[in-house]
């Protein structure tokens, strides 16, 4: 009985002593052949893959990929022998080469290339763009007309496209051929010497581009002469004295654009400045400005900002006023000045300058106060809280004619 049981246990451990051996999984990989052979096609035309398969139920994937992105297709049919795939149209529209395989069960059976082409025989469009659109005259400016002719299906032609460049200017019209390179084609068109207008056209295949243009306006200024004339040289501070230039032109002979800002500065005896400004209507500027008050010769020279300038020409004012009036009262704190009368012994217009400057009886400077003439006639009061009581010399100036008082102020005026 013990051998019995010992033989029985040692049976039991030689069995669970034993491994069972693993066999390894058989992967089928069915029998396939590409049968249609075209490899190369025009955008827009079908295509579809036809293979030869020995397990024709199986789930065969194609996977196409272009330079737009991928996807991935499921057979038409399921037929005896074979298996059949359309490409989608928004692959057959586009020129370039795809990359296809054909996939079970993430195993790649055929993988292959296929080439398609512009289809430039449907239809041609141009795309064209000129610029910049106003350049200037001479041989130094020049705008671009960049083309990018494409097939029907916006696809860019291919290299060495021709195309026919057309541009007109005044009576003259020129052609030239040039071709595209890296999916476009491009050529300069020169300024010319006068300014105007150029149009330009493009065309290819038997296509032609909408009218572009640009403006050509004429180089900067040169120098140039200016006058100036009134109804009189009198010094009244109310006539209008008026600048004009001669037609401004470019170098080329161009008559400058309207609108060209002319400013004409103006220098007097004291070396003070002031200016007006004229804009150019057909060439020609014009600026005004007042008489001066008094007597005085100007120099007035024009000058475009960074390109021209003008001749100094001189005008000369006479005095309108030849003297005026003073009269004291009120203790001498009240000041009547005028009546002021102009080169007809008429009144003066309003606004005449009146200066009076204060000094002590020392000399020392006090204040200055300043009015306008109304009516002819200007008027000062130097009240109690702003002089007291006192000698004062008094400097009156007005039109250019400056008369001095020694004054005591509730006294009598000494001259």
């Amino acid at each position: 009985m013990r051998n019995t049981i010992l033989i029985f246990l040692g049976l039991v451990l030689l069995g669970c002593s034993e491994k069972k051996e693993e066999q390894p999984t058989e992967i089928y990989i069915p029998q396939t052949e590409l049968i249609s052979q075209v490899k190369n096609t025009i955008a827009g035309d079908a295509i579809t893959f036809f293979f030869k398969t020995d397990a024709p139920n199986e789930t065969y994937k194609l996977q196409i990929k272009n330079a737009y992105g991928s996807v991935l297709l499921k057979p038409n049919t399921n037929e005896r022998e074979n298996i059949e795939f359309n490409i989608p149209e928004n692959f057959t529209r586009i020129a370039g080469p795809f990359h296809w395989k054909l996939v079970l069960k993430s195993e790649i059976l055929e993988e292959g290339t296929h080439q398609i082409a512009t289809n430039a025989q449907k239809a041609t469009y141009v795309e064209s763009y000129f610029g910049p659109r106003s350049i200037t005259a001479g041989r130094n400016d020049f705008s671009m007309l960049t083309i990018s002719p494409t097939d029907a299906y916006d696809n860019p032609l291919n290299n060495g496209t021709e195309i026919t460049v057309k541009y007109q200017f005044l009576e003259n019209i020129d052609e030239l051929q040039i071709t595209t390179d890296n999916f476009i084609a491009w050529y300069n068109v020169a300024s010319t010497l006068k300014s105007g207008r150029i149009l330009v056209t493009s065309e290819c295949n038997g296509t032609t581009s909408k009218e572009l243009a640009t403006i050509v306006y004429p180089a900067n200024a040169v120098n140039f002469s200016i006058s100036a004339s009134s109804a009189h040289t009198f010094a009244d501070g109310n006539q209008i004295v008026t600048f004009v230039s001669d037609i401004i032109k470019d170098e080329y002979g161009n008559t400058v654009t309207n609108g060209t800002l002319v400013t004409f500065v103006i220098k007097n005896e004291r070396n003070q400045y002031l200016y007006t400004v004229g804009t150019t209507i057909n060439g020609v500027a014009e600026a005004k400005t007042l008489h001066p008050d008094q007597a005085t010769t100007w120099e007035v020279q024009a000058f475009i900002t960074g390109a021209a300038e003008s001749n100094i020409t001189t005008f000369k004012f006479k005095s309108a006023v030849k003297d005026y009036a003073v009269h004291f009262s009120k203790g001498n704190r009240n000041i009547d000045v005028g009546p002021f009368e102009s080169f007809m012994k008429q009144l003066i217009p309003d606004g005449l300058l009146l200066q009076l400057d204060i000094y002590d009886a020392n000399g020392e400077f006090i204040d200055t106060k300043k009015t306008t003439s109304k009516n002819g006639v200007s008027t000062i009061f130097l009240g109690e809280h702003f002089l007291e009581d006192g000698d004062y010399t008094l400097k009156l100036t007005a039109a250019g004619i400056t008369k001095e008082f020694i004054i005591n102020i509730h006294g009598e005026t000494i001259k």
